[in-house]
């Protein structure tokens, strides 16, 4: 089960590593970033992908291609995979001989097309050797290559620059063009293409944001200098959990919704085999990838916030239940209800949760009383391990200085007490303003 929409990857987190040219290498792209892999052998075979790409400096020399020369040149070519009958015609050297704006067209095309081939196979696979790599991504460059070699790709750019194709020749290409159209190999080629490009966009945007590949391991969950990479000159923190579950404190805007997304952020592409925005990063191979931050209600299917949470929280519950292994994150959770009832149920899920070994759950909450209710200390987790299975707390500090709220953004160790709401309301002025119209209205 994967649930990760909560990220905005689409809208916030695809745009980071996209350095596509065509639509095809930017579908490729989404894919690669929408699926994750189901064993860690399997993330660890991209990461050595990209790692691979990475140590080759010279595919990174400033390189581009226009949309519109790749449409076009991709467009002419499914167009010669359609003409079918038309390319076999033996009177077709009479018809492009007395033809010539047909003529002209057929060999400007050509020219392109030609051109185009060259100018990636320049930049990108002359610079690389398939057994660098291994498996199906290795088999992919192959076929790239067995394509620039069977067209014959650096001996017909040279003649396309010169614009010399003869009659003869114009013929020849197109049919060999259509012949490996309708046995179904251009298809194959533009796929592989368009893979490739997608890998290397992909390790393009890690070099540029300095990402850093993490390490899969059952030791707990370390992530170091951690940080979100839409924000702005953003605090980096440290964490390192070996707690099933991890709630965290901190007042309002202090940013534990965007700590939340972090973290998030953090393991949902390592499981992806991508570089993550962290110095470093340990962590266990997960089942269940679960997300909840700033939960809306589900208008199509008649969900109310707290239905939609408590949706969710059961779909993690019982793959976890499963023997599944889940990270999930539970932003502000249960406050689509009342204090009341949200302070109940939350204690039953913390509890719960706790005695998932393997899983890690991260809780945000506004609900003071649960330090209480759960016997919690002010500067670590639970005071009776064994009593209440595994539980850590974390908060987001908050200064007062001259009674002024100053948010640092750095986690600490145990549980925050502060509530700025009033503080807040009073240096808006609100008490005084509200106070005075409530006396003269009476």
């Amino acid at each position: 089960m994967t649930h990760i929409q909560d990220l905005q990857f689409k809208k916030e987190i695809l745009p980071l590593f996209d350095f596509t040219g065509n639509n095809l290498a930017g579908d490729a792209l989404e894919r690669l970033l929408s699926e994750i892999p189901p064993s860690v052998e399997e993330v660890t075979s991209r990461q050595e992908i990209l790692k691979t790409l990475l140590k080759k400096e010279e595919l990174y020399a400033p390189f581009s291609y226009s949309r519109s020369e790749f449409n076009e040149v991709y467009r002419y070519v499914e167009e010669i995979g359609n003409r079918g009958i038309y390319l076999r015609d033996p009177s077709l050297h009479l018809h492009f001989l007395f033809a010539a704006t047909e003529r002209n067209r057929e060999k400007g095309r050509l020219c392109q097309l030609f051109i185009f081939l060259y100018k990636i196979g320049q930049a990108w696979f002359s610079r690389l050797k398939p057994d660098e790599f291994t498996g199906e991504f290795r088999d992919k460059l192959q076929n790239i290559n067995r394509i620039f070699v069977e067209l014959d790709v650096e001996k017909h750019q040279s003649i396309a620059r010169k614009r010399s194709f003869t009659i003869s020749e114009v013929i020849r290409l197109v049919r060999a063009l259509g012949e490996k159209c309708r046995e179904g190999e251009m298809t194959v080629f533009w796929n592989d293409l368009s893979l490739f490009e997608a890998w290397l966009s992909i390790s393009k945007g890690i070099r540029k944001y300095n990402f850093n590949f993490p390490v899969f391991s059952n030791n707990g969950l370390t992530i170091t200098g951690l940080y979100h990479p839409l924000v702005k000159n953003p605090v980096k923190n440290d964490l390192s959990t070996q707690e099933s579950v991890t709630l965290i404190t901190g007042p309002n805007m202090s940013g534990k919704s965007t700590l939340l997304k972090s973290i998030g952020l953090c393991v949902v592409l390592a499981h992806l085999g991508l570089a993550v925005p962290a110095s470093a990063c340990e962590l266990p191979f997960f089942d269940v990838l679960s997300i909840a931050i700033n939960l809306n209600d589900d208008l199509q299917s008649g969900y109310s916030h707290f239905m939609t949470e408590i949706k969710t929280l059961k779909n993690v519950a019982v793959e976890a239940s499963h023997g599944k292994k889940c990270f999930a994150i539970f932003d502000e959770l249960f406050r689509g209800t009342n204090v009341e009832d949200a302070l109940a149920i939350s204690k039953t899920t913390i509890l719960g949760l706790s005695g998932f070994a393997g899983s890690r759950f991260f809780i945000s909450t506004h609900l003071h009383q649960l330090k209480e209710t759960l016997d919690l200390k002010s500067d670590s987790g639970v005071k009776d391990k064994k009593e209440h299975h595994s539980i850590g707390t974390r908060y987001i500090e908050c200064k007062l200085e001259q009674g002024v709220p100053v948010f640092t953004y750095k986690l600490r160790e145990g549980w925050s007490d502060l509530k700025i709401g009033q503080i807040i309301f009073e240096q808006e002025g609100l008490n005084g303003l509200l106070l005075l119209y409530g006396l003269v209205t009476k």
